[in-house]
């Protein structure tokens, strides 16, 4: 039996977004731009297609207008509707939440919307996934690993260092019955592991199960009002489930502010880290914008970087990501910054550390400095200029 007619997937979008703010105050985390022509919805829609999944709905809190205008059929990752299958967009949940008034024993429409889904799509798995963790996942290898282990619910981590989360983080910790078994005897808050512990199989916010098991999960966390990613629901009903974890050894990095979405982008001028997230078996695929190729001058200078297309660039670029339509002109200087699409930045400008949203004009002169714990952003559709007298 092949995946498709076997899965289907539920990608909750309700994620956290404060701490990466002004960044998310228009678009959803999973909207974000990435890499110079990629958003971070980009890498689960991609493993599910590797999987050839093609029933998925996304669930989305906020703002959903620059997701929407991306994913829009989600035809690039071949979720086109089709006999069976298909993209289906629930936005603006938190309102209909509000709004409602829930007679005893009925679900809010959240949760009831996603058990419609899995329902209807007449799949006999679910899996479910995030955006906020950076990776490229192989559903399929965790379906075959789901299935040989007979369990009832299958989530994916990765061994990393306990620095790896923030302090306040929200994400679970996976502990097992024994070295070298799979089997999960409890998910731990990362915030809450003792400080003498230096490792830590952090849960990456995926996992699989029945369907039977989805409508299950979500129906009981619905009628305990228990909120969260799905590993905050799984907890609560480790004792009653045989639960295993699936190790991922790829690249990961999760998105929890904007330091840390900085450095994911970063990362990417290692070739180690950009081979290992692009390169692996399945291919990262995004929604085809053409255009011509990025123009450099004879004045240009540039140096570990990379650059999207449809650029013109006369000054000086090292060590940054710059994505569609930026214009960079000459004596402009820009290193260890993210500039993103169509920003424009003056003659005698010179940025250290920062990151343009869309849209940002910089003029003649202005100089931007952040550090690489604290890189400066600057809202989108953003002018700045130099003062006068200054």
């Amino acid at each position: 039996m092949k995946t498709n007619e076997q899965l289907c997937a539920v990608l909750n979008l309700d994620e956290s977004e404060p701490q990466l703010m002004p960044l998310t105050k228009r678009r959803a985390v999973a909207a974000l731009p990435f890499g110079s022509r990629y958003r971070l919805i980009d890498f689960p829609l991609s493993s599910l297609y590797s999987a050839e999944v093609t029933s998925v709905a996304l669930f989305v809190r906020g703002s959903a207008r620059a997701l929407l205008d991306h994913v829009r059929s989600g035809y690039p990752w071949g979720m086109e509707s089709t006999v069976g299958g298909g993209l289906f967009i629930h936005s603006g949940a938190e309102i209909k939440e509000a709004l409602e008034s829930l007679e005893p024993g009925q679900i809010s429409s959240y949760y009831q919307d996603q058990i419609d889904f899995v329902q209807h799509s007449k799949k006999g798995y679910v899996v479910v996934m995030g955006s906020k963790m950076l990776c490229n996942v192989d559903v399929k290898g965790v379906l075959r690993s789901h299935l040989a282990n007979e369990a009832d619910i299958t989530i994916v981590y990765k061994n990393v260092s306990k620095g790896f989360c923030l302090p306040d983080s929200i994400d679970n910790c996976l502990s097992f019955a024994a070295e070298g078994d799979s089997k999960v005897t409890a998910l731990t808050p990362a915030r809450e592991l003792s400080k003498d512990e230096t490792k830590m199989a952090i849960g990456m916010g995926i996992a699989i199960m029945s369907k039977d098991k989805f409508v299950e999960l979500t129906t009981e966390a619905a009628n305990n009002r228990i909120k969260g990613e799905i590993s905050v629901l799984i907890r609560h009903s480790l004792k009653k489930n045989k639960v295993h974890g699936y190790e991922y050894t790829g690249y990961l990095k999760n998105i929890e502010n904007v330091s840390s979405y900085y450095d994911a982008n970063m990362d990417l001028l290692d070739e180690d880290n950009y081979n290992a997230l692009f390169y692996r078996s399945q291919p990262v695929i995004t929604k085809v914008k053409n255009g011509a190729p990025t123009y450099y001058s004879k004045e240009a200078k540039v140096s570990n970087s990379q650059f999207a297309s449809d650029c013109v660039i006369d000054g000086t670029v090292e060590d940054s990501l710059v994505f569609r339509k930026v214009t960079l002109e000459k004596t402009a200087i820009v290193r260890h910054s993210l500039i993103m699409q169509g920003c424009k930045i003056a003659e005698g400008a010179e940025l250290n550390y920062v990151i343009l949203d869309k849209g940002v004009q910089i003029g003649p002169g202005v100089k931007l400095t952040g550090t690489k714990e604290k890189p400066l952003v600057i809202e989108k559709d953003s002018k700045i200029t130099v003062e006068k007298g200054s």
